[in-house]
């Protein structure tokens, strides 16, 4: 391959640290005067512990948030960098402005310019997105997203932290843990929507970017390096931090991080008898000589079924947890002070926010003040964000299947249909389909009647949280309450932004999955049951399992010895419980359900079909007008279940959509990249 191809890289867009200096780590005024470029270079970063401080929170501003958020910065390409007095900027907003839930069968995007709704559903994804476009789910190219330069940042921090003469070695290794470990994430985060991909081991520059490979690898390669990531930053790291160290990188960041990897691996995607798709690639023009046939199909596939793939999941949560024991349980759920609702909800609704919390194991988003610093409150905002009543633009229509995933506080199914079908359409709320359910509910999706700001929450039609007939917000029903709470300056607008890339619950989950497909179903069951009690719903039984999941078709994985109702209760307990964490899009992909990318989705539509008024409790003036109602005492129609439209896959499926597609322009530059089936 020619010098002109190679410096041409995707890799070659990130700048050598000497080319960013000032204009990609600004250190603050001591800089400002000085020329971006002049004599900010590796030596002035590495000279002292402030600056290599800095440089190494550069490298955590590019991990992964699951928010929308709205990007400071422009052109694109000077996204990420650090500005005295603001924060790190994000590349772009990842499905511009919807969440990587609004594709699954959680949610449903309304909003009338977002990537969710108007491109991935209505089919318009293709490799040549890839190309330009800044709303796909996770952008390959470093203009897009932040990975490589991530990835980049991290290898400079690693191959020059030893000459900083003010930090100790045992700073140095830290530094060095933290900085494998944010490499670890990059490469765990593109593998699960592209497989195999390029990997470097070491920053690239002018000087060795001749002898680099960046020719596509194979999944396993990609595995097995982002496993040796995690083991390196674990033999580094502390198991805890102190509160003023609160956001960095642990060694239980290490092996939890490991242990959604090998679960990821082990799922029939990649760990199966056949690829999931016979359109085999062909490596094209030049990337043919730099590429082994052979290799192709392993580059999204394993090559074959391994049953022990389960297994090393297990070893993995099984040495985490003995290894948390050890140092005395500290990363553990947080559990609710009473045994009632009202502080299964308090308590749950904090564990996936608050910091220095010790159920999140990687919290990414800090380098954002606040809630309002994202485009979360535009998009997912329910009611007015301080007068402004444009807000709730559509994003966050929360299906009725993930509102009947919910079941009641006993582990019996709650299914809309079928209480309308035994109680009729009219109801007041405190009789209504969504009475008693998990208390997950309720933090999770916004429900007629439920608390919110002092008063009920209005879903209905011409409600302050539903809006018009004719507007897009909350039109199945349901809005998104998660990371929203009562939407005020208390609740959201001024709270710190901290956002769960990894959580405890999903370890139990994963350990309790893989438990299951290695045929130990009552251990699997107990670790499912650890996070359902912490919300006091009843410890999922045989029967119950039979209630909740008996009558669904589900798929058969010939050979896997899992119970398949508990395999899909798991599914369903990691949906509950991650919602918004980017969870469930994963889960579909991994064990390859089509089913659950065709099926028909729902919302519910309600009205005020008898008002009941008070006096004049606003004392305006005014007797029984619209904000003299009372909601609670009031008589509903709920709605039959509404369908929605058709999404693009349902009737033109392919198994194409399980992995992104590499952008054009990229293959055609000939480093050895090689498109993904079907794209």
């Amino acid at each position: 391959m020619c010098m002109k191809n190679r410096i041409y890289l995707l890799f070659i867009s990130i700048l050598t640290f000497s080319a960013i200096g000032c204009s990609d780590l600004r250190f603050g005024d001591a800089f400002l005067e000085k020329a971006p470029g002049v004599d900010v270079t590796v030596d002035t970063i590495f000279s002292s512990k402030l600056y290599a401080d800095r440089a190494l929170v550069a490298a955590y501003s590019t991990l992964r948030v699951g928010f929308p958020i709205h990007n400071q910065a422009w052109p694109l390409s000077s996204s990420g960098l650090y500005d005295p007095g603001k924060r790190y900027d994000r590349a772009c907003s990842q499905l511009d402005n919807d969440v990587l839930d609004s594709i699954t069968d959680l949610m449903e995007s309304h909003n009338d310019w977002s990537s969710g709704g108007q491109e991935y559903a209505a089919g318009n994804y293709s490799a040549e997105t890839e190309n330009g476009a800044s709303w796909t789910k996770l952008a390959f190219t470093p203009d897009k997203e932040l990975n490589w330069s991530g990835i980049r940042r991290s290898f400079q921090y690693i191959e020059n932290v030893d000459r900083v003469p003010d930090m100790t070695d045992q700073e140095k290794a830290y530094g060095k843990g933290e900085a494998y470990l944010i490499i670890a994430t990059h490469y765990l985060d593109m593998f699960r929507h592209y497989g195999g991909i390029p990997l470097l081991k070491a920053s690239v520059g002018a000087d060795n970017v001749q002898g680099t490979d960046f020719s596509r690898r194979t999944a396993e390669e990609v595995l097995a390096y982002i496993i040796e990531l995690c083991d390196t930053a674990a033999d580094l790291l502390p198991w805890t931090v102190s509160a003023d160290k609160d956001g960095h990188m642990t060694k239980a960041s290490a092996m939890g991080l490991k242990c959604r990897a090998l679960l990821f691996a082990a799922s029939p995607l990649f760990n199966w008898k056949e690829p999931y798709s016979s359109n085999t690639p062909v490596a094209q023009s030049a990337n043919a000589s730099l590429v082994n046939s052979e290799d192709i199909p392993k580059m999204y596939w394993f090559g074959g079924y391994d049953p022990n793939r389960w297994q090393a999941v297990a070893d993995a949560c099984e040495a985490f947890i003995k290894e948390n024991k050890a140092n005395g349980d500290p990363y553990g759920l947080v559990y609710a002070e009473a045994d009632d609702v009202e502080s299964y909800r308090s308590n749950w609704s904090t564990c996936f926010v608050d910091r220095y919390n010790f159920e999140i194991l990687i919290q990414t988003g800090r380098h954002y003040d606040t809630f309002a610093n994202t485009y979360h409150r535009c998009y997912y905002g329910v009611s007015d964000d301080n007068g402004n009543n444009g807000r709730g633009y559509g994003g966050g229509c929360i299906t009725l299947n993930f509102v009947d995933m919910f079941q009641n506080m006993d582990g019996t199914p709650a299914i809309y249909a079928d209480w309308i079908a035994k109680n009729g359409n009219v109801a007041k709320i405190n009789e209504d389909p969504f009475r008693g359910r998990d208390p997950r509910l309720y933090e999770s999706v916004m429900i007629n009647g439920d608390h919110f700001r002092g008063r009920a929450a209005e879903m209905w039609i011409g409600g302050l949280e539903r809006g018009s007939a004719e507007g897009n917000r909350a039109i199945t029903g349901f809005c998104s309450r998660k990371f929203i709470w009562d939407y005020n300056d208390d609740t959201y607008m001024n709270r710190p932004l901290n956002y769960a890339y990894l959580r405890m619950p999903e370890i139990y989950l994963t350990y309790a999955e893989a438990l299951n497909e290695l045929g130990r179903t009552d251990e699997a069951l107990y670790w499912l049951n650890l996070v359902r009690q912490r919300v006091g719903i009843a410890d999922m039984t045989e029967e119950l399992l039979v209630a909740n999941q008996g009558n669904k078709n589900l798929p058969k994985y010939e050979g896997l010895q899992g119970n398949p109702l508990l395999r899909e209760e798991i599914l369903d307990e990691r949906a509950r419980e991650l919602f918004f964490e980017e969870c469930r899009w994963y889960d579909i992909v991994r064990w390859k359900r089509d089913d659950i990318f065709k099926k028909d989705l729902y919302g519910i539509q309600i009205t005020i079909d008898k008002a009941v008024r008070s006096a004049d409790t606003n004392n305006d003036g005014i007797i029984n007008d619209e904000d003299d109602l009372d909601a609670y005492e009031s008589t509903f129609h709920y709605s039959d279940p509404r369908k929605e439209d058709d999404r693009y896959w349902k009737m033109n499926w392919d198994t194409k959509w399980y992995l992104s597609a590499f952008p054009t322009n990229e293959i055609n530059k000939g480093y050895g990249l090689v498109q993904n089936p079907g794209w």
